[in-house]
């Protein structure tokens, strides 16, 4: 049964490296709000599981399937040096999806172990808010084990980010082009949804209604 979380208005945007080196953005904070989701309460399972396998999550990140009234541009699996800057890092897949102007990113870091997945989000989160102008807190439910959602301001249009360590991987999301926070929540959610139905062994089809 495919799993899937309503579309009001559509849109967004995101990549790791991109968050960490993108700029003129405007940092949000976490919400202490746990598991709440667009369909409903739920807990996340903060598992230990290792997502090691390249084809297993290239099928993480969401597809055309997934995504059905949007078109993908671009879809990627890479793997990840350990070191300093990420250390126990794994594997890196990222989707790219546009609707009209509205641009859809998708990334999942794998780690060895969830506090290494915690310690990288905590990072490229200090760093994020470090090169933000302007803060502004965005209102994001705990989606995955932690969450931390920011709001970003560009000449071109807004970027709105959210970040989230969903057992051992830190997955996010941006929405480029859109301020629609519970479009951004939903895309959000089924990412989220996405690492979790891996990490079970299960073949993810988590998505979006296409309405």
């Amino acid at each position: 049964m495919v799993t899937r979380i309503g579309a009001g208005a559509r849109g967004l945007g995101i990549g790791m490296a991109a968050i960490v080196l993108g700029g003129a953005l405007s940092a949000c904070g976490s919400s202490a709000v746990s598991g709440e989701l667009a369909a409903g309460a739920q807990k996340w399972a903060d598992f230990t599981t290792v997502l090691s396998d390249k084809d297993a999550l290239k099928h993480t990140v969401p597809d055309r399937a997934a995504m059905s009234d949007w078109e993908i541009q671009k879809s990627d699996v890479e793997a990840k040096d350990d070191d300093e800057d990420c250390q126990g890092c794994k594997l890196e897949a990222s989707a790219e999806f546009e609707d009209g102007k509205v641009t859809a990113t998708f990334d999942v870091t794998t780690f060895a172990t969830k506090e290494q997945a915690g310690a990288y989000l905590a990072k490229t989160a200090t760093s994020f808010e470090k090169k933000a102008q302007s803060p502004a807190k965005l209102a994001m439910p705990t989606i995955g084990n932690e969450t931390v959602a920011y709001g970003a301001t560009f000449r071109k249009g807004p970027r709105n980010i959210v970040l989230m360590r969903v057992g051992t991987t830190v997955a996010g999301v941006m929405l480029q082009e859109s301020s629609d926070v519970k479009q951004l929540e939903k895309l959000a959610t089924m990412l989220a949804r996405r690492v979790e139905q891996t990490a079970a062994g299960q073949t993810p089809d988590a998505a979006l209604d296409a309405r």
